[in-house]
């Protein structure tokens, strides 16, 4: 890799960390953040995972979520569904009919 492609990827790589950062701080104040902004990251970081799930991401999430609660999760899970008009029902089908979905001995709360 060349200096000149290794400077844009260390300048996005610290834009990231301080965005993260930055979503960290606000989740005391969530006014700081515009909603359309926080909509954009939003999808784009889904977007972004989904590109690297489908290369092989190894590790998807942090252990524990990250710091996520459960409740966190399906407040934005499920408006994410509901955006896209997408049932709980179709996403378990589609988890079935492709095979994207977590194997019981990565989950979590496995006792394998």
């Amino acid at each position: 890799m060349s200096s000149s492609e290794t400077a844009p990827a260390a300048e996005l790589a610290a834009c990231l960390a301080q965005a993260a950062a930055g979503l960290a701080a606000a989740v005391d104040d969530p006014g700081r953040v515009a909603d359309e902004t926080l909509q954009s990251l939003i999808c784009n970081a889904v977007r972004l995972y989904a590109a690297k799930a489908e290369a092989g991401l190894s590790s998807p999430l942090p252990p524990r979520g990250g710091g996520a609660s459960v409740d966190d999760v399906m407040i934005t899970v499920s408006d994410m569904l509901h955006a896209l008009n997408v049932q709980l029902f179709e996403l378990s089908m589609w988890q079935a009919m492709t095979g994207h979905c977590i194997k019981s001995s990565d989950r979590i709360d496995s006792t394998v």
